[in-house]
């Protein structure tokens, strides 16, 4: 079975993170219940899902998500898309 380790990502500017100042995130692997909670979550809004998933994923809520400049959200996009995928 091949493991999947979290991917770190460094932020420009840090944010709070569940009232904790941070300037580093650590996003794990999606489950299928991650996607399907998200999904619900979101109630078909596609950027809202994006919220809600990276959120779960990087243990946080939505709304501290609002913080990251959107350089920065790129770049967990971009980490999400290589912890989804197969390699």
């Amino acid at each position: 079975m091949i493991e999947i380790k979290p991917e770190t990502i460094k932020l420009s500017k840090a944010i709070e993170l569940n009232g904790v100042k941070v300037n580093t995130l650590t996003m794990r692997a999606p489950t299928v219940g991650d996607e399907l909670d998200a999904r619900q979550l979101a109630g078909g809004d596609d950027a809202k899902f994006e919220l809600h998933i990276l959120a779960s994923l990087l243990g946080g809520a939505p709304d501290d998500l609002r913080q990251v400049l959107k350089r920065d959200y790129g770049k967990l996009t971009k980490a999400y898309l290589r912890l989804s995928s197969e390699e």
